[in-house]
């Protein structure tokens, strides 16, 4: 004769309440293995493997309705396999949208440091979307900056031709034009991100723009550059909106 348990035991074994245990009852999924005249359920070890089953499954995030298919199934093995394909696409595309929820998170922990800078709601919400703005502009500046490296080292390679061939007079032409396009390219590249960007000091608050040659000449990281605000007058790595 097979051990037989009570609902109470079970949800005890299984860390699930009895509610759970009579709601998976009620929906068909398990079966208590029998149930005597006073309603009072009892469990066998094969009942309790289900139960196992379906919490694996629900903490995989398949949905009850799934899970009763998949349990009713007589695919068994396949439907689980397709099931699980199907869940892991779901599951990555959620992980893929909480991350993205994460990295806005992380990013406002680092402006709340700047709580000075923020006296209502529209303040964290207009350096959200300057943030958005940003991030598209320095994916514009990193596709510029590439060609202008191509174009570089296509300038180099000419050269070192026109100075195999001895052609000293293109060549020094060459390398003239290379230095100056390069350099002007850089110096607007630079100068139109310039305009698009403030900063806020961490010590006060303050939102300030600094000068075009301490922009250039300062250290920074993608999103914040070592400057002296000019209202505390303290040097800090200022978040960059």
């Amino acid at each position: 004769m097979q051990e037989k348990y009570s609902i109470g035991e079970v949800a005890a074994m299984l860390e699930v309440s009895t509610r759970t245990l009579r709601f998976y009852d009620e929906k068909g999924l398990v079966k208590p293995a029998y149930t005597e005249e006073n309603g009072y359920r009892f469990y066998e070890k094969e009942q309790i493997r289900q139960i196992e089953l379906i919490l694996f499954l629900k903490d995989l995030g398949f949905s009850l309705k799934q899970i009763k298919t998949l349990i009713q199934d007589e695919r068994g093995s396949k439907s689980l396999e397709l099931l699980l394909k199907q869940q892991y696409q779901e599951n990555k595309q959620k992980i893929n949208e909480l991350t993205a929820k994460q990295k806005q998170i992380e990013h406002l922990q680092k402006i709340g440091v700047l709580s000075a800078a923020l006296t209502n709601f529209s303040d964290i919400t207009s350096i959200m979307r300057k943030e958005k703005n940003l991030t598209a502009l320095r994916s514009r500046l990193l596709v510029w900056g590439g060609l202008l490296t191509l174009f570089e080292i296509a300038g180099i390679g000419t050269a070192l031709y026109l100075y195999q061939m001895k052609m000293t007079t293109i060549l020094v032409i060459e390398v003239v034009a290379l230095i100056a396009i390069v350099f002007a390219t850089a110096w607007g590249l630079s100068r139109y991100y310039y305009e698009q960007v403030e900063y806020v000091c961490p010590n006060c608050g303050d939102v300030f723009i600094p000068s075009f040659l301490t922009f250039n000449l300062s250290p920074h990281t993608p999103k914040f550059r070592k400057l002296t605000c000019p209202k505390c007058g303290k040097k800090s790595y200022c978040l960059e909106i």
